[in-house]
Formats: C-alpha cells, structure tokens, sequence
C-alpha cells in the first residue's frame, strides 16, 4: 500500500481492491456514493444500487468516467478500468434484492463485499408516526439489510470468503426522543449484524455495523434545514451549537464512512467481526 497525498487526507493508506468485487446499496447519493467512488478508485467491481433511478445511472456515469484512470497499486503499470452495473431496486423486495445478487453474479462472477447502506429516516416526531410509517423505516432499514445478506451470503459461504456491513447509526446505540422509527429499526440493524456474525465466522465472513454520527449528507441536510425553519433556526446557527457536542469539534463526513467501510472489505479488517464500530467523532 501506498501513501495517498493531498491536502487533509495526506495520511491515508490506500488498499488495493483489484480483482474484488462488491454491491453498494443506495449508491445513488450520499454514504453510498462516496464509498462507491472511494472502493471503486481502490480498484474494485462495483454493483451500484438505488431506488432512484435516475441518481444510480448517474453515480455509475460518474465514477466510469472518473475510474478510466484508475491503476492497481501493486502494479502502477497496469490500468484498471473502473467495472461498474447499476441496478435499480428497492431494497425492502425481495424480488428487487434477489434480480440485484443474481445480476452481480452473473456479471462479475463473484460477491465478496455487501455494503447495505440504504436506508430512510421517517417521522421526527413520534405522534406523527402512523403504523404505515413505521413499517416503511423498518422494511427499508432492517428488512432491507436482511434481505441483502439473505441472498448475498450463498455465494460467500460457497467461496468461504466475504464481508457484509451494514450501515447502522449512532442513533441506533443511544435513545432519544425524536426519529424513534428510526432508532429502533438501526438498533435492529446491529443486532442483525452481531448475530448473523455468529452464523456467517464458519464460512469465513465478517459481518459488521459501521454506525455514523451526524452525517450532512444531501438529504440530511433538506431534512435538517427542513426542520429548522418551522422553528426558526438557522443553519449555521444549528451546526455552531450542534458540534459543541462532538469532542472532536465536526460533524461526521462521508469520507469517514467511506474510511471505514474500506478497511473492514480490506484484508486489514479481516479480524474484526460482530462489531457495531462508531464512527461520531466520540459523541454520546
């Protein structure tokens, strides 16, 4: 591995993830697409998934383009052009994620990687949450997580080799008042990957539960601004005071997932298993 210069991310290591390959759910935006990008420019075959179709065939235009000039870094003579397939499916059907593994398969051969990052936030108050609601966070955030691993893990076990990471929360280790659909359907999310760790370390695959802090992500940021102009609060004002709270002084970037998310698909991960790993800055 190779030292990654440039600006605040100087002290990087990169991977190398020639020859891997992986499927990225809610590719289309945010977390996913910047892990997309960052996986992708390590070299890896990416099946890139969303519910919105129009932002997948842009994220695989996108990190085409990009990835033309991507090199292995065990071998910086040889190109390696980015792989990318967007499939557009909604993660909460079965038939969506089942058409999802099998295009992946029959594409790239292989699954080594799952990242189930899709995810939707719901209500903020909890007497505005009806029952329709609810089940809509839950199927999207945790029956989606399920059945992503349900389908992807026939391969892996078959091969004895894989990585499955769910993209959790920090809400989802610490109660609050608010988003409560939310919460609990990302606790639901890490006890599903401690437990499926259990089934899964015979096979040799890893599963884990990498949980953000505050994340603007694009549509964290409308729900944010969203929120604050029925109280009238700015959001600069917001952020100011929100980030007093974080001992490291900011909010959570995308590239901090994305970080993460690339160790534990590297060999460098391949110990950790079970986990729910936050990466918040240290706010509890």
């Amino acid at each position: 591995m190779n030292k990654n210069g440039g600006g605040a991310m100087e002290h990087r290591m990169r991977v190398d993830l020639s020859g891997e390959v992986g499927i990225i759910t809610g590719a289309g935006s945010g977390i996913g697409r910047e892990t997309a990008a960052r996986l992708h420019q390590d070299g890896a075959s990416l099946v890139l998934s969303d519910i919105d179709r129009d932002a997948v065939r842009s994220a695989v235009k996108e990190l085409g383009d990009s990835g033309r000039s991507v090199r292995s870094e065990r071998d910086p003579g040889s190109p390696k052009p980015g792989r990318l397939h967007g499939v557009h499916a909604d993660v909460s059907a079965d038939g969506d994620v089942k058409r999802m593994v099998e295009e992946c398969l029959s594409r790239f051969g292989k699954i080594d990687f799952l990242v189930s990052n899709a995810g939707i936030v719901g209500p903020y108050e909890f007497e505005e949450t009806t029952a329709d609601a609810w089940d809509r966070v839950f199927a999207v955030n945790t029956r989606g997580g399920f059945l992503c691993a349900r389908h992807a893990l026939p391969s892996m076990k078959e091969k004895k080799k894989g990585r499955v990471i769910f993209v959790a929360s920090t809400n989802g280790g610490k109660p609050g008042g608010y988003v409560i659909a939310y919460r609990a359907s990302k606790a639901a999310l890490i006890m599903l990957a401690r437990s499926l760790s259990l089934h899964a370390a015979p096979f040799g695959i890893t599963v884990n539960a990498v949980c953000p802090g505050v994340t603007m992500t694009p549509l964290q940021r409308e729900l944010t601004e969203n929120l604050l102009e029925k109280r009238g609060v700015s959001f600069d004002q917001y952020v100011a005071d929100r980030t007093k709270s974080v001992p490291l002084g900011r909010f959570t970037e995308m590239r901090d997932i994305a970080d993460m998310v690339e160790f534990l698909v590297s060999d460098n991960g391949g110990y950790i298993t079970g986990q729910a790993l936050y990466v918040n800055g240290g706010e509890w």
